[in-house]
């Protein structure tokens, strides 16, 4: 008897291999993929400026990126002892305003860099609900929690986000014309808007990524559909109701491999994983005495990934 839908997803075009850069952009849901990848150690980035979960300051910012458009002063504004803005996540914010933008330009380089040589591009949208700036009557990344008043609640149509998804991408082809681009929309549900506003969200961003996906030699990866369909019980969801749980991101990200990663590569993660494992044993039985020296066999085997792939790292 089968008691669950399977979601059939065909295989990549150009799988990602060790030799590749991949950048991931959007949600949190970016975040749980960035993570599997730094845990198997992939050369990747991951959200530089936090989550963005709104298509159209996503590319925004990629397109600022791929300008170089340096932060400036006065981008920044001061809120409860922390420096921010408007266009990123509150990870970027710092109590100098100074240092904050420093580090804010620095990122951006590192971004900047990454969108030019990354071979495999995710962006994941999480919410087509924006608020947008009445002084300013941009849509912003986060509101930073300011007052209420100063920002506009809206549901972006379809049409805008489809024109806003293909001029992001025409910025991203022109700036790096080899990298393959993956679309996706995060399994996260936003029921602070309601779950009927929420159902309305998803549903104007999925119609809009594949009305892109059809127009453009992109990609497709659905991870929404993994969690709504395949899985489709609140046990794959943590305590909240509304983000996945390990076990749940684990599924996601093995599918992942199945469509996106090099078969080739599968025993060098293996033997990444390995490492990962045999120092999480050493470091609880280190636990509350002095550090465990790695043995012999671990530190050859860490010597002989490093010297295949030099930018394997391990702390032993």
């Amino acid at each position: 008897m089968k008691w669950r839908t399977k979601v059939e997803i065909g295989q990549g075009a150009d799988p990602i291999d060790y030799r590749d850069e991949v950048l991931v952009l959007g949600s949190c849901f970016a975040d749980h993929l960035g993570d599997k990848l730094a845990y198997y150690q992939f050369r990747h980035l991951a959200n530089p400026f936090g989550v963005l979960f709104h298509p159209i300051p996503l590319g925004h910012l990629i397109e600022r990126a791929v300008e170089g458009r340096r932060f400036r002063e006065d981008d920044l504004f001061e809120r409860e002892g922390l420096w921010r803005c408007l266009e990123v996540h509150s990870r970027a914010a710092g109590s100098s305003k100074d240092a904050t933008l420093k580090g804010m330009n620095e990122t951006l380089n590192t971004f900047q860099k990454s969108l030019a040589q990354a071979s495999h591009i995710v962006l994941t949208l999480g919410t087509a609900f924006a608020f947008r700036n009445l002084d300013t009557d941009l849509l912003v990344a986060n509101c930073h929690k300011l007052p209420q008043q100063q920002f506009h609640r809206e549901l972006t149509p379809v049409a805008e986000l489809v024109r806003s998804l293909g001029h992001t991408i025409a910025v991203i082809r022109k700036n790096n014309p080899e990298c393959q681009i993956l679309l996706t929309v995060s399994p996260v549900r936003h029921v602070r808007d309601g779950l009927v506003e929420n159902q309305r969200s998803k549903a104007h961003l999925l119609a809009a990524v594949h009305q892109v996906v059809e127009g453009v030699n992109i990609h497709y990866f659905p991870a929404y559909e993994l969690l709504m369909d395949e899985l489709r019980d609140y046990r794959f969801y943590k305590r909240d109701l509304i983000h996945p749980t390990e076990q749940a991101v684990d599924f996601v990200w093995e599918k992942f491999i199945e469509a996106w990663v090099d078969p080739g590569v599968i025993p060098v993660m293996k033997r990444v994983a390995g490492v990962r494992k045999q120092l999480a044993h050493r470091n609880a039985r280190a636990a509350g005495s002095s550090r465990v020296a790695p043995g012999e066999p671990l530190k050859q085997k860490v010597e002989a990934l490093s010297a295949e792939f030099p930018f394997i790292h391990f702390e032993l």
